[in-house]
């Protein structure tokens, strides 16, 4: 009889078999995955890409011709065929220098003609998003196109945590997004995971954060388009990317770190987004600056004629020529910068080391652009108009204090003129409030002629002088229904406190949101919160094809409030709630909106900062 043979299986038999299993329950869970992420596209892409007609027709004078519900006239723009100047010339007592890289010859005009000039705004970009901090040269839209809003609703569509650095987490201020487009072009190019490089209607979303990293996902999904590239130092303001559609990202640190020779730098980065790599840095410490303790960048830069132009804290404004090559059938991008020429300037009162009741050097502020003439915000108080073909100060203007929201402009065809708008911090204790609150200080000017045409205060919180409130928000210029309205935000606002006889007594610590009359400051519709529901975030405002404004606020309560501005600013049409402090501005392509929050609660508790992306329906 034949004796049966007993098999054994070795071990590793056993190792495979579970390795096999292992690897066909993830290539089916990978292949489900792809199905959905395309089944996810597909349905949310059927939003419908924004139709760019954001300001009418233009006609060849300059006139709109759009057809709006409400009864309110939209602006003309100016002739792109006239030639504007600038006729101010008071520059109250400021100079200004300029000196080429670090030699010692300093200059009181550019070495050359700079020839930086654009038209007006739709010169600057053709690349679809909102790619530098206002969306464009005046600073003036943080949404690109326009919405489909039915419902009056907002709803979150994803959401992704992001870390800390040190004692600061999330994303700062002004810590707006930008949300781009990229060209079928310039996408097979692009360090982007492979799916995205033959992905119809692909917008990416890049998110510079305090923790040190640089976010990138998909707009519609929230999925992570490439790796986070971290450049060792918390980033506080808005990136900008190349306007003329290179893959080439411009952003700078908002603190300084000790060099290896001990000494407190900061730097700027250009990032090649092909390699996902710095491709070049300036910045350490520089000797020119006035201000000697402090020289870090939160200004968004503008891209003009591939010049940067990076305002810093140090109170320089640096020219660097890029000589940008991009080769899209190689795949490949870098700059071979020239020489960095510097503006710095000077003026009465002003303190290298940011004494206490003195002006302080420095721009956090970004500057805006119309034709060859630079406006620019600093942290002295003072408004700067610029010759960018000389470099000369053409005129300067005192702003009541700090004024750290960035200059607006806005074209005028009617009074055939540019207009700036600026709004300052409190600065100074007024002489006739009660301790501890002062005045921020709103205006409208002609940027033109350099003169003040209304200036509106606000009462603020100052504290014992060392604390600063009113505004960092950057104005909303309003278009379409509320052409006629210039929308600001306000923290640490002085809520009236009325007694019996109906007198203000004192005043208590809030938030105020205002809608302005263009024409002469007055006061169309005011919002006021308690407590911690102010704003450092700049308002955001959507517009649908026939002019219809809808307003979005951020408050450092952790909220995002819907207001629907086109029937009087005052109905609460919707409202979110983060659960951490908003610091950050939103950018918004479409209906979809994308805000980070601090890691701080209202109450100052720590909390999870996050990247939101949300929906307006």
């Amino acid at each position: 009889m034949r004796r049966k043979t007993r098999r054994t299986f070795q071990p590793r038999f056993f190792i495979f078999l579970a390795l096999s299993l292992a690897l066909v329950v993830g290539l089916v869970l990978l292949a489900s995955a792809a199905v959905n992420y395309l089944q996810e596209r597909k349905e949310q892409s059927e939003l419908q890409l924004p139709v760019i007609a954001e300001e009418g027709t233009q006609t060849e004078n300059g006139a709109e011709e759009q057809e709006l519900t409400g009864g309110v006239r939209p602006k003309k723009r100016l002739s792109a065929q006239q030639t504007y100047s600038v006729s101010g010339s008071d520059t109250a007592g400021m100079e200004s220098a300029v000196r080429v890289n670090n030699e010692e010859k300093i200059r009181d005009t550019a070495p050359r003609a700079m020839g930086l000039s654009l038209i007006n705004k739709d010169a600057y970009t053709q690349l679809p998003g909102v790619i530098t901090f206002g969306g464009t040269p005046y600073r003036d839209s943080f949404a690109y196109g326009t919405a489909t809003i039915t419902l009056k609703a907002t709803h979150i569509v994803w959401q992704a945590m992001v870390g800390k650095l040190g004692d600061y987490a999330g994303t700062s201020w002004t810590g707006q997004p930008l949300l781009v487009r990229w060209s079928q072009e310039v996408l097979p190019t692009l360090g982007v995971n492979d799916i995205y490089k033959s992905t119809q209607d692909f917008i990416e979303v890049i998110y510079p954060s305090a923790d040190g990293n640089i976010y990138f996902y998909d707009l519609i999904t929230g999925a992570q388009t490439r790796q986070p590239i971290n450049v060792g130092a918390s980033m506080f303001g808005t990136p900008s990317l190349d306007p003329e559609g290179r893959p080439m990202l411009y952003v700078g640190t908002g603190l300084m770190k000790k060099n290896a020779r001990g000494t407190d730098v900061s730097y700027y980065y250009a990032i090649n987004l092909i390699t996902n790599r710095v491709e070049y840095e300036f910045g350490g410490r520089d000797y020119f600056a006035y201000r000697s303790n402090w020289n870090a960048f939160d200004s968004s830069p503008l891209i003009v004629n591939d010049t940067l132009i990076q305002p810093s804290e140090g109170g320089i404004i640096y020219f660097v020529e890029l000589r940008t090559s991009y080769d899209p059938e190689r795949g490949t991008i870098s700059i071979n910068p020239g020489d960095r020429v510097k503006y710095r300037y000077t003026g009465p009162n002003y303190n290298s080391n940011d004494g206490r009741g003195k002006r302080w050097y420095g721009f956090e502020s970004s500057a805006a652009l119309f034709r060859n003439y630079l406006f620019v915000t600093d942290n002295g108080g003072m408004l700067q108009c610029i010759d960018t073909d000389t470099l000369r100060l053409l005129y300067a203007l005192d702003l009541g204090g700090d004024t750290d929201a960035s200059p607006v402009l806005e074209e005028d065809g009617d009074e055939n003129t540019l207009f700036c708008y600026t709004v300052s911090q409190t600065t100074y204790q007024g002489d006739d409030l009660p301790m501890g609150w002062g005045y921020a200080t709103l205006k409208k000017i002609n940027a033109l002629t350099g003169r003040t045409v209304w200036s509106k205060d606000r009462i603020c919180y100052v504290g014992d002088g060392s604390y600063k409130s009113g505004s960092k928000s950057t104005p909303h210029v309003g278009r379409g229904n509320i052409s006629n309205l210039l929308i600001c935000a306000f923290s640490g606002a002085g809520i009236p406190v009325v007694d019996e006889s109906g007198s203000v007594s004192s005043y208590t610590y809030g938030g105020r949101l205002v809608a302005f009359d263009k024409e002469d400051g007055t006061v169309v519709w005011s919002i006021e919160t308690e407590g911690s529901a102010d704003y450092v975030s700049s308002p955001l405002v959507l517009y649908t094809e026939r002019g219809d404004a809808y307003l979005v606020v951020c408050d450092r309560s952790g909220k995002v409030n819907l207001y629907d501005a086109s029937t009087g600013g005052m109905a609460l049409c919707s409202s979110l709630d983060l659960g951490s402090r908003i610091d950050s501005t939103p950018a918004a392509y479409g209906n979809y909106l994308v805000v980070g929050t601090t890691g701080k609660g209202a109450d100052g508790s720590e909390a999870t900062p996050r990247i939101y992306c949300i929906k307006v329906e």
